[in-house]
């Protein structure tokens, strides 16, 4: 457990409450503890939004994991926080997490602009991923996932 990266613990209970942190964090310097930086993790959550409203399309999960989707589908819609270490096919991560650095200000409004079509189109009636999801599940799910990827953000406190 002592590899574990620090993390912040949040929750949101709307996608208005994700943005507002978003452009909380993005107002002021940040440190990010795991494996990506802030730019990464803005652009990651905004292409998820953007997936799940169907405004663009990723590549397909392989088949070994589709044939796990029920499983890993009961996981993602429960109510617990989702967990970190989640490992990506090569093809979705270099799709889902760009190595390359981004913009900030940039992101934020791609996410923002993503979150709104999401509002106003709705999510898919089937995820891509994990199938036919209420749109209570579908925002949930992307509450939770913000939650997860921001925790790993922290402000810089100044001294």
């Amino acid at each position: 457990m002592g590899n574990q990266a620090e993390r912040r613990e949040l929750t949101f209970q709307n996608l208005d409450e994700v943005v507002a942190e978003v452009e909380r964090l993005a107002a002021g310097e940040v440190r990010t503890t795991g494996k990506h930086n802030f730019g990464q993790i803005l652009n990651h959550l905004a292409l998820a939004h953007d997936v799940s409203s169907g405004r663009i399309h990723a590549p397909p999960p392989p088949f070994f994991m589709r044939a796990m989707m029920p499983l890993i589908r009961r996981m993602v819609i429960s109510t617990k926080p989702l967990k970190p270490g989640v490992k990506l096919p090569a093809s979705g991560e270099a799709y889902f997490w760009p190595d390359k650095e981004f913009d900030i200000a940039a992101e934020v409004e791609h996410l923002k602009n993503s979150v709104e079509y999401y509002k106003t189109h709705g999510p898919l009636a089937k995820h891509p991923f994990f199938g036919k999801l209420s749109a209570e599940e579908a925002d949930q799910l992307n509450c939770r996932h913000a939650a997860l990827h921001l925790s790993f953000v922290h402000p810089v406190l100044s001294q």
